[in-house]
Order: structure tokens, then sequence, then C-alpha cells
């Protein structure tokens, strides 16, 4: 078989059938052009919210009267949960340590000369291993004596969920924008190779009546969706490739690159990823098509 042949054959049926070629490639450009959109932007609210899990800690404050017991009991809890894996790290933290921490974070540290003592709490950070599990954490130590009845635990619950849920958010409606138009593509490709197959219907006659194999009728209809699909993603990456050189340019070219350190993708590996996902479009709409209607 020539391939050249099955090449010219298909690009004689995109001709014919222009309009409807150019809809299913510009369908096709639109989402794969989304899909390298969304890959990078994932990836990055991916690591943000990540980078942001580890940033998320629970302060269980000591009380002034627990005696070195009851705080040493506190320890021996928190070893025990950092062994099951609920806890990656607890550190003590004195009363001192934490006005020194105070004192840093202060613009201003000598309005703390006014004080007449230290009225900062000892305490245990706690950093899960996943914030989810936190209340978990919570419930298992709230009962140590060792623990300030005043204080309590400290935990951003509200600030970490609100994260979490729009993190969410923005990764479910990305992927539903994506699927939404991949199906498109996928349909309009099938429909440009469905009229396709009705024009060349006694071709495809004459051709069996000669002893063609099915797949010798089959590869330019199939061949015809990759081109398809070929072309729109081509063209999607290369409107990507503008539209990065053009972020990279602009006054906001410094943040850009700090935060494309954080789960980049290598844009020529993007590239081939949406290469490769624009031909499968087009093969996957031939091929459906090509299954429903061309019975060879």
């Amino acid at each position: 078989m020539n391939p050249k042949f099955f090449v010219a054959e298909a690009w004689r049926s995109i001709r014919a059938n222009a309009a409807v070629s150019v809809a299913a490639t510009v369908t096709v450009l639109i989402a794969v052009f989304i899909l390298g959109a969304f890959i990078p932007s994932f990836l990055y609210v991916q690591s943000t919210v990540d980078s942001q899990k580890a940033k998320v800690d629970i302060d269980a404050f000591i009380s002034d009267s627990a005696t070195v017991q009851q705080v040493q009991g506190l320890r021996n809890q928190l070893d025990a949960l950092q062994a099951q894996g609920l806890i990656r790290s607890h550190q003590y933290v004195s009363k001192d340590d934490a006005l020194a921490e105070l004192r840093g974070r202060l613009k201003d540290p000598s309005i703390l000369e006014e004080l007449p003592s230290n009225p900062l709490p000892a305490k245990e950070n706690i950093k899960p291993t996943d914030p989810d599990r936190a209340q978990a954490i919570i419930d298992q130590i709230s009962d140590s004596p060792a623990i300030d009845p005043e204080l309590g635990i400290s935990y951003g619950k509200e600030t970490a969920d609100k994260l979490l849920s729009v993190a969410r958010f923005i990764q479910w409606a990305g992927l539903g924008l994506i699927t939404i138009l991949l199906v498109a593509s996928i349909l309009l490709i099938g429909n440009t190779i469905r009229l396709s197959i009705f024009a060349r219907r006694r071709e495809v006659e004459v051709m069996k009546l000669v002893g063609a194999t099915n797949w010798f009728v089959r590869w330019p209809f199939m061949l015809e969706g990759m081109i398809c699909g070929l072309i729109g993603s081509v063209l999607a990456v290369a409107l990507l490739l503008v539209s990065y050189r053009s972020l990279l340019e602009n006054r906001f070219q410094d943040d850009f690159t700090a935060s494309s350190n954080v789960g980049a993708l290598d844009f020529q590996m993007l590239a081939l990823i949406l290469l490769v996902a624009g031909v499968a479009l087009g093969a996957a709409g031939s091929g459906l098509t090509m299954r429903r209607f061309l019975r060879v």
C-alpha cells in the first residue's frame, strides 16, 4: 500500500467538504488551545494548593501550670500519631521562643518592652500530613491535661477548607469544559467523515467490487479525521506559543517566571501532548463514524 495515495485521497475529501472540515478543525483548535492553557494552570493550582497545605498547621497551647510529665505525655501522643502517619512533624515552642517569634514579626518590637511579663503560652506546633485529617489529630490530643483549657487548640479550619474548595472547583470546572469541547470536536470530525462517506459511497462500492480490502477503504477516511485533528492542534500550539511569549514579555514577566517554577511543564513536552491529543481526537471521530456508517 502506498501511503501517499491514502493521504492524497484524504486531502481530496477534505477539500470537497471544506466548510465542515474547517468547522471541525476550528473546534479542535479551540479544544486543544483550552487544554493547553488548562494543563499548566491545573498543575500550578495543584502545586499551589500543595504548598499551602504544607503551611497548614495545628497549635496546641500548653498550660503554664502543666507539669513536665504532662507535657511529655502530650509529646508521646504526638510521636505515636507521627508513627501512624497522621503527623509529618511536631515541634515544642517555649514561651521565650514564642515571644522571640512575635518580636521578629512586629515592625516595632519595642512595644513588647512595655509588657510586665511574657503573656504568650508555650505550644506544640504540629504539621499534619493531610489537612483533611487535622480534626482526627485534634480529637486524639484534645483531652491531654497539658493543654491550656482556655486557649485549647488552634487550627485555621475555615481558611484551609476554603482553599481546598476553591481548588476543587477550579479543577472540576476546567475538566468539565475540556470534556465538553473534546466531545464536540469528536462529533464534528465524525460528521465530516460521515459526509465524506456519503459523497463517496459509489466509489466505496466500486472498490469493494474490484477486491479492495476493508482497511484499504477505511484508511483515507481515518486519515481525513487525523489530518483535521493535526492541523487544529498545530494551530493551537502556535497560538499558545504566541500567548506564552506575550505573557513573558509584558510587565508581569518576573511574577510569571517565579510562578512557572511551581509545577512547571516544559513547553516542548506540552506541545507534544497537544499534538498527540489532536491526532487522537481525529482518529476517535473517524473511528466512531466509520463503525456506524461504513459497512466494509
